[in-house]
């Protein structure tokens, strides 16, 4: 009598859970105490730190106060937000393909009924959704504790300010994902981890920093116009484009340079090259969100193209 035996069909998200479980709980718990250090810094420590600042206000002499932990703690965890993508780029790089490609985990699974494009495709889906949903979270809370001292001028960054612009809003989150896609690219290309990691750092510095670098242009700007005595309208309202100076026949030109102590002295320079005040391009305020939402669809764009490589690059190898 003979015994006939069924293998059990391959269930590549379990396997790719247990395969990244120990990165999974990391990640899960920084986002948790990520998340309690925001809540609280947006909490207690934005109170006492409003309250130092009224009592500062208040004060008629020479006054010192304690904003407590507050002012520290908050420039930590917005470094920790700029940083965030690149913690993800260590990992994609290591662990989401190359550490299976460099091993021959990879062919082992392709010969186990999971085809290479269901392979490829769950390592980058669960990842993906866990990225999301751990930075997103982070990103409310870290715009919540922003927002505690909206009131109190002097404790609250400026809304422009890089570090402060980015770990408010999605492009955290897309550049994140970005680093993952990248990360999934390098390591089938590549096929060895140390390198792997390497390049999928690299290519998230340039991601960002390329990111950052197009990001005024990719909404159209306020134009403002003021005399010389109150100087740029942008220079600390917002993301400044470009300045200069408004000539009789309202061309825009470059500011020429004056050297003078005195306003009085360079405004007779300017009169000489024929200008009439100063102007500047900018984005205020209300542009915030529309140039974190079209940053953000260039970044997920990008995300899109390396994920599509990473499939064409896969397909190619294993025919």
């Amino acid at each position: 009598m003979s015994t006939l035996t069924v293998s059990a069909r391959p269930r590549p998200a379990r396997w790719t859970f247990r395969l990244h479980r120990w990165a999974l709980f990391v990640w899960a718990a920084l986002v948790l105490a990520g998340s309690g250090l925001l809540l609280w810094v947006g909490g207690p420590l934005a109170d006492t730190a409003a309250r130092a600042w009224q009592e500062l206000q208040a004060c008629q002499v020479a006054c010192t106060i304690d904003t407590g932990n507050y002012d520290p703690l908050y420039e930590l965890l917005t470094e920790a937000m700029i940083l965030l993508p690149f913690l993800v780029a260590v990992w994609a790089g290591a662990a989401l393909t190359a550490r299976e490609t460099e091993s021959g985990t990879a062919a082992l699974a392709w010969t186990q009924g999971i085809t290479p494009v269901r392979w490829l495709a769950v390592r980058l889906a669960l990842p993906a959704a866990a990225v999301t949903a751990g930075a997103s979270l982070l990103v409310a809370l870290h715009r919540y504790a922003w927002q505690a001292t909206a009131n109190q001028v002097g404790l609250r960054p400026a809304w422009w300010l890089p570090r402060t612009f980015h770990a408010n809003g999605p492009t955290t989150v897309a550049v994140c994902l970005a680093a993952l896609a990248a990360g999934a690219l390098t390591g089938l290309l590549v096929r060895r981890t140390v390198p792997s990691i390497g390049i999928t750092v690299a290519a998230t510095v340039v991601l960002y920093a390329g990111a950052h670098w197009l990001m005024p242009y990719l909404w159209p700007p306020v134009t403002r116009v003021n005399g010389f005595e109150r100087g740029y309208a942008g220079e600390f309202a917002g993301v400044e484009v470009a300045h200069g100076m408004v000539t009789r026949s309202g061309a825009h030109v470059p500011t020429p340079d004056c050297t003078a102590g005195s306003l009085i002295a360079c405004k007779r320079l300017y009169a000489q090259h024929g200008g009439t005040g100063l102007f500047s391009e900018y984005h205020p305020e209300s542009h915030y969100w529309p140039l974190q939402l079209t940053t953000s669809a260039l970044l997920l764009a990008v995300t899109a193209l390396l994920t599509a490589a990473s499939f064409a690059v896969l397909r190619r190898r294993t025919g």
